[in-house]
């Protein structure tokens, strides 16, 4: 009689033990955050052979006979852990995340690196993203990052100083893996002001609102100058009717104007296909350095009686310092799409508009000392002995031209005119508010005006009317000039209103302090501030490996690298293979409870049936001592 089965029974035990070991824990683990259930697979030991069997004899007519072997009893072949996904359960907390696909959170201690999935993350007192343990979770922070824009350089028109525009923003830079630092947030941030750089216009010029003629002592606007050439509103002259007679050939106004106080305008071109030819000299345009308070009375909103604008825009727009600043921009129909003796005879009729804009901010008037840009106004800068701003090119001439639109309503045009190696092209105008007086508490802060040349910062704005293209191209992404005006009756007459109307956005805003935070897929940490802005403020650090299989669990949610989990890589959370990143939301356990409670009475009574097995041989031996006696 052989102890083989004793032995095996013991190894069988000492399996079912095992067994019940790893289904304990995971019961006992069924609530932990982002655990993964282990299994237990199971392997024969070795066999003990009693006869190594033999071949086919057919010279002794035998047939070949099998091994006797006796196993030796069982062993644990493996303990595997299940790495899919456990059901991710939205929690309402901001800061908690859940792993949506491969991946881990980096989480730091001292020297020690440690991967996880367990996205139940806070910031600590000193604003450090931490997991439960206290763990560093390791990723890129945003820095705070300056860029500078000159507007007019020291020795452009022999000033002194650079006139500069400053901008500061934080910025997050997740590109170099050698960034990856500690998380921290500081609680009680300011995010800095942005300046506005743009104005966004949509909207509706309605074409169908006729020009008025001059009634009542008011002077008419003009539409000039020559034909094959882009039109510019001049100013600083009375607003008298033109027709292309008042011009040379070479653009520029006649000495002599008689008055028109009839004020019938001309078109002297088709405007939706323009022949961009020498714009008119210098003297066509005003520019804004030279505009001052003395220029009064020679502006359409300056006249006796007012003359009444198609439509008046006003938005609010911020500096570098985040001082918030009004502008009000004007739109003056010079021209229509209906109407005998208006339009020209070889081009269709199409609907133009000057436009103004003015800084009116603190309840400033609309006048010539507010005066920051518009149709014929020089923005750029063309050397002595005109000064104005470079826009970043020096030696190109800008100024505002007249919006106008295509036969079929889209805009044709882009509202500014570039001058560059003696090509006009159409540009985007700018507008360059300057700097608030700082003031006293006798006289409180106010815009200084006119525009200086040199000094503190000023804020440039451009304006964006839409995309311009020619008729048939028009993209009607801004300004349109349609007719959307109804007939009503006034007065017992069916009269036309029109009806013009624009919405303006803006790209600025005040300075403003941390409200909340939140995750997004990327794992990217957004910060909504009291200014309503939302920036990316830091973004988790994701690692993968070779073999989640190879991994140590070193307890708390941990794993770490072993020489079997392979190599390890870091990247960003979707992208590369990586997952993505739920916020407000954790990976539940993957535990699966009623396998886990099957396996547990499996493995009892495996583990009852061994002992059974030694109960048995106990009884033989037993019976063997007893026949000796």
């Amino acid at each position: 009689m052989g102890m083989l089965d004793m032995y095996s029974a013991i190894s069988g035990m000492e399996a079912d033990s095992t067994w019940l070991d790893v289904t304990g824990n995971n019961i006992s683990n069924s609530n932990t955050t982002a655990y993964k259930a282990n299994s237990v697979s199971f392997a024969d030991s070795l066999s003990q052979t009693l006869n190594p069997g033999s071949g086919d004899d057919s010279e002794n007519e035998l047939g070949g006979v099998d091994p006797k072997q006796v196993g030796t009893g069982t062993r644990v072949q493996a303990i595997t852990a299940n790495w899919t996904e456990g059901t991710i359960q939205s929690t309402g907390v901001n800061t908690d995340v859940a792993i949506n696909g491969t991946g881990f959170l980096i989480s730091k201690q001292g020297s020690d690196t440690f991967l996880t999935r367990a996205g139940n993350l806070t910031f600590d007192s000193t604003g450090n993203l931490v997991d439960a343990n206290g763990g560093l979770i390791q990723g890129y922070t945003a820095s705070i990052e300056q860029t500078e824009t000159t507007i007019e350089s020291a020795n452009g028109n022999g000033n002194a100083a650079a006139l500069n525009i400053t901008k500061s923003a934080y910025v997050l830079n997740d590109l170099d893996t050698s960034a990856i630092a500690n998380i921290n947030i500081n609680p009680n941030m300011t995010m800095p002001p942005a300046a506005t750089t743009k104005m966004n216009f949509t909207g509706n010029l309605d074409a169908a609102q006729q020009v008025n003629g001059a009634t009542g002592g008011v002077e008419q606007m003009f539409l000039g100058p020559a034909v094959n050439q882009d039109p510019v509103l001049p100013l600083g002259l009375p607003l008298i009717a033109l027709n292309a007679n008042d011009f040379s050939a070479a653009g520029t106004l006649q000495a002599a104007i008689p008055p028109n106080p009839a004020g019938v305008l001309v078109q002297n071109a088709n405007l939706s296909n323009p022949a961009f030819g020498s714009q008119p000299a210098v003297t066509g345009a005003v520019n804004l350095g030279a505009v001052t308070a003395d220029d009064t009375g020679t502006y359409a909103w300056e006249q006796q009686p007012p003359v009444t604008p198609a439509l008046t825009s006003q938005e609010t727009v911020y500096d570098s310092n985040g001082n918030a600043r009004t502008v009000t921009i004007q739109f003056y129909q010079v021209n229509d799409i209906g109407g005998a003796g208006i339009n020209s005879a070889t081009g269709p009729s199409q609907a133009a508009y000057a436009w103004y804009a003015f800084d009116t901010t603190g309840g400033a008037a609309v006048s010539t000392a507010d005066l920051v840009g518009g149709t014929g106004i020089i923005e750029g800068q063309i050397g002595a002995p005109v000064t104005g701003y470079d826009r970043g090119v020096a030696g190109n001439q800008y100024w505002g031209d007249l919006v106008y639109f295509n036969t079929d309503g889209s805009l044709a045009s882009t509202g500014g005119v570039q001058l560059a190696n003696g090509v006009t092209t159409q540009a985007m105008p700018d507008i360059y508010l300057p700097p608030i007086n700082p003031g006293t508490l006798a006289a409180p802060a106010v815009p200084v005006s006119p525009i200086p040349s040199i000094g503190a910062e000023i804020t440039q704005v451009q304006l964006n009317f839409g995309t311009a293209g020619l008729l048939g191209t028009g993209e009607r992404d801004g300004l349109t000039g349609d007719a959307e005006g109804t007939y009503q009756t006034i007065n017992g007459v069916n009269t036309y209103v029109p009806d013009s109307h624009a919405t303006v956005t803006q790209n600025g805003y005040a300075d403003g302090t941390l409200t909340t935070l939140a995750f997004d897929e990327t794992g990217t940490v957004q910060g909504t501030f009291t200014n309503g802005q939302t920036i990316a403020l830091a973004q988790l650090a994701m690692a993968s490996v070779e073999n989640e299989g190879g991994l140590n669990t070193v307890g708390s949610n941990y794993y770490s690298q072993s020489v079997n989990s392979g190599a390890e890589t870091i990247g960003l959370a979707g992208q590369n293979g990586m997952g993505t990143v739920e916020g407000g939301s954790l990976e539940g356990s993957n535990v699966n409870l009623t396998v886990e409670l099957s396996n547990m009475i499996i493995a009892q009574r495996g583990f009852e049936v061994n002992a059974r097995v030694i109960t048995v041989e106990s009884q033989n031996l037993q019976t063997l001592t007893q026949l000796g006696q």
